[in-house]
């Protein structure tokens, strides 16, 4: 199956798109229909800790494995999707 021409298989933009404004956990959970409390409510993942992934001000990069595991099982979507690499 081709992937779709901007983002990966999940519509999550890859850091070449320009869609540098919206974090990736962000774009994740608008395409799953989640609110930032459904998320955390689903995932275990403080809302806090979510609010600031997607505002920019945590780095999900330097979360913990176990906190990106959450967010990514409760979006349906592989952990390396919420990251840069």
């Amino acid at each position: 199956m081709e992937e779709q021409k901007r983002g990966n298989r999940y519509g999550i933009p890859n850091k070449t798109d320009n869609a540098k404004d919206i974090s990736r956990l962000k774009w994740a959970r608008e395409l799953k229909g989640f609110s930032q409390t459904t998320l955390a409510e689903t995932s275990g993942v403080n809302l806090s800790t979510i609010r600031g992934f997607e505002c920019n001000h945590r780095d999900i990069n330097m979360a913990s494995a176990i906190t990106v595991y959450k967010l990514a099982t409760a979006l349906g979507v592989r952990m390396e999707e919420l990251i840069t690499l």
